[in-house]
């Protein structure tokens, strides 16, 4: 079952014995958490217990907290986290045990990280479903991303045109908690609606993003001077490198797509090219070229060696030559000659 169906689940049928919850993103993991407290108000339910697994943890608790009566409601909330999504040998007798007889006084609730296709064949796993419902909350895939934002906007009071929703995903995508703090920010300065990109740039809190941005146009556009300007500025104010990296290997990627040709409108919007800048990106491929993707390829290689083992080459060397064959790779030769083995 998605997280999307949560809601309807609780309104129809309540609070099950057991309810398990498993994601890879905090912030909808969250979200899944506050509706069951929700509902557990609206059940009369006001005792709840937070359990977390770790190395101490021990597993009687289940039982021992079933044989206990709550002292101020009939039933009782448990909330065990799983952190690693790998109850053990114990957890997993104990999760029998608990599931072949289940308390009438007590609503247990398990949370986790997404499962692995090796944990969702665990026979712990298969007594979750068979005790009760089992609730995916993972983030939503990139084509899937900006009608997510529209939606999390109206839970903040705000109204996103599709092109804001789309700015939005291509800053905040793979960070969803980031984004809806940026939400939050936004709510809070009573903006002019429906909202547009225009507005978001202007307003922008993550102005590291906004920078990383806008040297992402500079590149797009062929501004080479303009970029190396950017980059300048990036690198001074000490920029997160992996939000420059991130937005290196996404725009190489999307040239490797480009020149594969054949693109549909759907294509597009599944990179996070919008309508308006398809033939930007257009003369942005047929600028570059096949030619310079091996060379920039193993740039973006020799900076992710940089950033994460320190190989001794500088970035800014590495970032300097990378934009050089984006903007202007006629200009490459005598620039990057001496940065390729």
């Amino acid at each position: 079952m998605q997280l999307s169906e949560l809601p309807t689940q609780l309104q129809q049928h309540g609070l099950p014995a057991v309810l398990s919850i498993f994601g890879d993103t905090p912030l909808l993991l969250d979200d899944a958490l506050q509706m069951v407290r929700h509902q557990a108000q609206q059940q009369g339910i006001d005792e709840r217990l937070r359990l977390i697994q770790d190395k101490q943890f021990d597993w009687s608790q289940l039982q021992q907290q079933a044989a206990n009566f709550g002292l101020f409601s009939s039933v009782k909330l448990i909330e065990l986290e799983l952190p690693e999504g790998k109850p053990g040998r114990e957890g997993s007798d104990a999760l029998k045990s608990y599931c072949a007889d289940l308390p009438d006084d007590q609503v247990l609730v398990i949370t986790g990280p997404k499962l692995k296709q090796e944990q969702l064949k665990g026979k712990w796993f298969q007594l979750l479903q068979q005790a009760g419902p089992v609730i995916h909350a993972n983030s939503p895939e990139r084509r899937q991303l900006p009608a997510f934002i529209i939606a999390r906007g109206q839970r903040h009071q705000l109204t996103l045109t599709p092109d804001a929703a789309q700015l939005l995903a291509d800053w905040f995508e793979g960070n969803l908690l980031a984004l809806d703090q940026e939400l939050q920010k936004l709510a809070l300065m009573a903006l002019p609606q429906p909202i547009s990109p225009d507005v978001i740039m202007t307003a922008a809190q993550d102005q590291s993003r906004f920078s990383v941005f806008a040297l992402q146009d500079a590149i797009v556009s062929g501004d080479l001077a303009g970029a190396l300007k950017r980059l300048q500025r990036l690198l001074e104010e000490e920029t997160e490198i992996a939000i420059l990296n991130w937005m290196l290997q996404r725009e190489v990627q999307k040239l490797e797509r480009l020149l594969q040709g054949n693109l549909r409108p759907q294509d597009y919007k599944s990179l996070g090219i919008w309508r308006q800048q398809e033939s930007s990106y257009q003369q942005f491929a047929k600028r570059v070229g096949a030619a310079n993707l091996a060379q920039l390829n193993q740039l973006l290689v020799r900076m992710e060696y940089a950033f994460k083992r320190d190989s001794g080459e500088q970035l800014a060397t590495l970032y300097s030559h990378a934009i050089v064959l984006l903007c202007a790779p006629q200009r490459a030769p005598q620039l990057t000659s001496s940065c390729f083995v």
